[in-house]
């Protein structure tokens, strides 16, 4: 799968939040269907959203945040982005590897 072409189409037809406490934020309202982590994000950020929300998968790409964020078409870095609505994407076939 491509993670990159797999996002920009959640973005153009489904939501996506970014940054790490609006992660967290929709995780904690029961709005998020699966968390995307980069590869850099900090290890204390991904076992913390782990426990507290064992409910919701996540999942570490292989791309560091600056890639993650251009990915995004985004021009600052993204450690972490919350898809509430996948829209016409696959991103939801993704499985947590954490």
């Amino acid at each position: 799968m491509d993670i990159a072409r797999q996002l920009k189409q959640g973005m153009s037809t489904g939501s996506i939040v970014f940054g790490q406490r609006q992660t967290r934020s929709a995780c904690a309202n029961g709005d998020a269907r699966l968390v995307v982590v980069a590869a850099n994000c900090p290890s204390d950020y991904i076992s913390g959203l782990s426990e507290s929300h064992p409910d919701v998968p996540v999942h570490q790409v292989a791309m560091v945040n600056g890639q993650l964020g251009a990915a995004c078409a985004k021009p600052f870095p993204v450690s972490a982005l919350c898809i509430i609505d996948a829209g016409q994407s696959d991103l939801l076939s993704l499985s947590s590897n954490i």
